[in-house]
């Protein structure tokens, strides 16, 4: 047997020859000389077995005895290890979300945040805040599914349309759905949403459930228990949401309204509860601040809820003749019964009911509640809002009825059961030629103050006549072109009883509206139109008498947009850019049957 032995090492793809193996080679000197072919420090080299069985020890030696097989030219030797440097260990040791407590997985999602916000290029909370991994690739025209209950375009894709909104003269709309958040089979539509003050989404659904979403994710889910729900029944849908303003008691930021009750939320947690009257559901809710709540140091935040019949009576309930007369007596005292409570129902649902939030003492859960009964013989309540108007006038509470009226409520006394409300304005539209108007829904133009959009209903089969006086002793009178369909829009200056302009391209009622950063409006149309429209402040802002044909309104048949990534929707609301500077980026949010669009 000769001294030694030809061998062939085999690293990766590479095959060295010219190594010499002879019995009793330190096992040092071998690894020295495949450093020197390959560049592999001894410490990192692995042999595996080939002319030896099991690991070769650094301070061992090769065999005595080496041989090569029959029709073999050299042993092989398969080398296993890295060149390169080895990586440096981490200045500081890695860190899990599992291994943090509460109090620094909130810190840290607060500077994830912040972190976020300075890189983005606008923030719109309800969107992803994670940036592109691939800067300067291609853009992906794919859609992106972040979650089962998520999906929409690529984070690029987003950024790219915030950049091209923020460079376009006036930042309109792109008119791209931009993500959409539930799931498209679901069971349950959604019949409300709201942009809290922190900017999260919330959603609340004719199953109950109310859903907040905050960077592209669910971050919570409650139900708003009914009291049928405590019972053992299902969950009644949710009617509408409201965002409430900050210094409410125990921090709650949402209101949400169900059959049976009024639910206060803090983050997602009910904090509060007000109990609406036996079989009445809320119909429509309107949050005012603190500040233009009333003068005083005892004034604070409160909520205006307009309660009305949860569930129509059975039409089938006497289609029976009654025979005899102990059945007529009973048939009798039946129907009395069904028209007092008929009666009771109209009375709750032409009057308000105020709820005071403030911050009482710690342990306080139910608000303080008083009902504002509105005089005159008021039809039913259909409409709130928050009408902002210009210091030192305090914002005041804006109700709409069935009857076309209008009046503007100021609170100037303390809060809870001790406020004194006062109506400082009275407004009675009326379509020209007497036609009535019904109140569908009202926004204030929170970027003008003293404006509101009013959301007029042409009622064909009824008219006051010429010489009716409106709604009572005091009530101004308005008059609106009769709109080419259903109804129309108008642009009322509360403080002058002005009609600015009146916004009629829907081919049916406009539902819902939304007042835009930008000083803009959208609203969507009923369910024959099935469209959204943005239109511009400059479409109803003061013109000269003689360009606007003396005191005629004038009429606007086109909006500056119309949406189609929208589609049909039930409820709209603004999503502005949370990054400071003033930004008018904004989002629209737009609840179209079981899920919640956001355009930008």
């Amino acid at each position: 047997m000769p001294d030694d032995l030809p061998a062939v090492v085999k690293w990766g793809k590479q095959r060295f020859t010219g190594v010499r193996l002879r019995g009793g080679m330190p096992v040092a000197e071998l690894k020295r000389a495949l450093q020197a072919l390959s560049g592999v420090p001894p410490e990192r080299q692995k042999l595996c077995p080939g002319a030896w069985k099991g690991a070769l020890p650094d301070s061992g030696v090769l065999g005595e005895v080496l041989a090569l097989k029959p029709g073999q030219t050299a042993l092989t030797i398969m080398l296993v290890g890295a060149a390169d440097e080895a990586p440096a260990a981490p200045a500081e040791p890695t860190t899990f979300t599992e291994d943090l407590t509460p109090a620094e997985a909130e810190a840290a999602g607060a500077a994830a945040e912040a972190a976020a916000m300075a890189a983005a290029e606008g923030m719109i909370t309800a969107l992803p805040s994670e940036r592109a991994e691939s800067v300067g690739a291609p853009m992906s025209s794919l859609p992106v599914k972040y979650s089962f209950l998520v999906h929409g375009l690529a984070q690029d894709q987003i950024e790219e349309s915030l950049r091209r909104r923020r460079g376009s003269q006036g930042g309109a709309l792109l008119d791209v759905c931009a993500m959409t958040l539930g799931h498209e089979l679901g069971k349950a539509y959604v019949n409300a949403i709201a942009t809290l003050a922190d900017g999260t989404l919330a959603s609340g659904l004719d199953n109950g459930r109310i859903a907040l979403w905050r960077h592209g994710r669910r971050v919570k889910e409650a139900v708003h228990a009914s009291p049928s729900a405590l019972l053992g029944g299902r969950p009644e849908p949710v009617t509408c949401l409201v965002a409430l303003p900050r210094g409410c008691s125990r921090g709650a930021d949402l209101a949400s309204g169900s059959e049976g009750s009024v639910r206060l939320w803090a983050a997602g947690e009910c904090v509060g509860t007000i109990v609406a009257p036996p079989g009445t559901a809320p119909a429509c809710m309107a949050a005012l601040p603190a500040a233009a709540a009333g003068a005083g140091p005892s004034s604070g935040p409160c909520l205006a809820v307009a309660f009305h019949q949860a569930r129509p009576f059975d039409p089938a309930a006497f289609r029976l003749v009654p025979q005899g007369e102990e059945q007529r007596r009973r048939r009798a005292e039946a129907l009395a019964a069904q028209a007092a409570q008929a009666a009771a129902f109209e009375r709750v649902a032409a009057s308000v009911t105020v709820a005071s939030l403030r911050a009482e003492s710690p342990g306080a859960v139910q608000p303080s509640v008083s009902v504002l009964g509105l005089a005159g013989g008021a039809a039913r309540v259909t409409a709130f809002g928050c009408l902002p108007r210009a210091p030192p006038a305090a914002d005041g509470l804006v109700c709409g009825t069935a009857d076309g009226a209008l009046r503007v409520w100021v609170r100037t006394g303390g809060g809870g059961d001790d406020a004194v409300w006062r109506c400082e304005e009275h407004l009675a539209l009326r379509f020209g030629g007497g036609a009535a108007a019904t109140i569908a829904c009202v926004e204030p133009l929170t970027a003008q103050l003293g404006l509101l959009a009013v959301s007029c209903l042409h009622d064909e089969g009824g008219s006051a006549g010429e010489g009716v006086e409106p709604h009572g002793s005091g009530a101004s009178l308005l008059r609106v072109p009769l709109p080419a369909h259903g109804g129309a829009v108008a642009i009322l200056d509360v403080a002058r009883s002005a009609v600015l302009a009146t916004l009629d391209a829907h081919t049916d009622v406009v539902r819902c509206m939304c007042a835009l950063p930008d000083g803009g409006l959208a609203t969507g149309g009923g369910p024959q139109d099935r469209s959204v429209r943005v239109w511009a402040r400059s479409q109803w802002e003061d013109q000269p008498r003689e360009e606007r044909g003396g005191d005629a309104v004038p009429v606007r048949r086109e909006a500056t947009q119309t949406l189609s990534a929208p589609g049909y929707v039930f409820a709209l609301a603004a999503l502005p850019d949370a990054n400071p500077g003033g930004s008018k980026l904004f989002a629209l949010a737009c609840a179209r049957y079981n899920t919640v669009r956001i355009c930008l």
